[in-house]
């Protein structure tokens, strides 16, 4: 049976100055989500869900048309999820929210991702022998090293991993990173972390009962953040809690796929050329559609 991948495609862009999640990067101005969802499909993927907004849905519908041969393919608004809809918050309840917003499209194991970020194809093949070890109280993520994950062009965030033998023990946020000669600046002090530390990207391999974590979790955080204008439940948070409660066990392994993502406009150049590359390689078709 094949497995669901959830793209998580409603952030604001404020980096970016825009809907990043929107512009084009291949040949034919194919969106950095459809190289994701063609390495899933090669792995064994048979439905694909999109998070995004009411804004971003129509053109992405229209732009991933051809996929409804290939796939069953849904869009979910997250607004539509705020507790107040119509009279939603202007800023997203953050990805824990997000995720559980597609509650009632998944009832499989499923692989949650970025929009704006590309995996490479090594990381589905890792994720997808995760599948098999993934259960209700047991499941997977995909790390990087940090000096993989970085941008030329402004600070980062990331969540960096601590594990134990391939365990995550907790994964902890860390804003503003930036590699500076050999030494990795952020905005927390005493951070005292390095190049070659994992951290997670949100490639995660996920069970359905997740959801009902996440239900429990979002009611007691919207109880205290409700009259709060940008406060949001991140997944990582909500599983590290669970890990620290010995509900949850999350299996860690790293890859040395390439990464790329789009955090800042000058990342888009960046982005279209190791595509091009790829394609040059022979790695992805020079037409995704066909």
């Amino acid at each position: 049976m094949g497995f669901t991948l959830l793209i998580l495609a409603g952030g604001l862009g404020s980096r970016f100055n825009g809907a990043k999640q929107l512009h084009g990067i291949g040949p034919n101005g194919e969106l950095l989500m459809e190289y994701s969802i063609y390495d899933a499909i090669k792995n064994g993927c048979a439905k694909v869900i999109v998070l995004s907004n009411h804004e971003c849905i129509p053109e992405l519908q229209v732009k991933l048309t051809y996929l409804h041969s290939k796939i069953k393919i849904y869009f979910v608004d997250q607004f539509k999820f705020d507790p107040n809809y119509p009279n939603y918050r202007k800023r997203p309840w953050g990805t824990g929210h997000a995720v559980l917003s597609c509650s009632k499209f998944i009832s499989e194991p499923f692989l949650l991702i970025n929009a704006d970020d590309f995996y490479g194809h090594d990381a589905y093949v890792s994720a997808k022998q995760m599948m098999n070890h993934i259960d209700f109280q047991n499941y997977g993520m995909i790390a990087y090293k940090l000096e993989n994950t970085l941008s030329k062009f402004g600070g980062v965030s990331r969540g960096v991993c601590s594990t134990r033998q391939n365990e995550l023990v907790d994964v902890k946020e860390y804003t503003n990173i930036s590699l500076e000669g050999n030494i990795i600046k952020c905005d927390q002090k005493d951070a005292g972390i390095n190049k070659n530390q994992l951290v997670s990207m949100n490639l995660w391999v996920l069970n359905p009962s997740i959801f009902a974590y996440l239900n429990k979790a979002f009611e007691i955080f919207y109880d205290s953040n409700k009259d709060k204008a940008s406060e949001e439940l991140f997944l990582p948070t909500v599983i590290n809690n669970l890990i620290k409660g010995k509900q949850l066990m999350v299996r860690l392994n790293s890859t040395e796929a390439s990464w790329f993502g789009l955090t800042y406009v000058k990342d888009l150049d960046q982005a279209k050329a190791s595509i091009s590359l790829l394609i040059n390689r022979g790695e992805y078709p020079v037409n995704i559609e066909l």
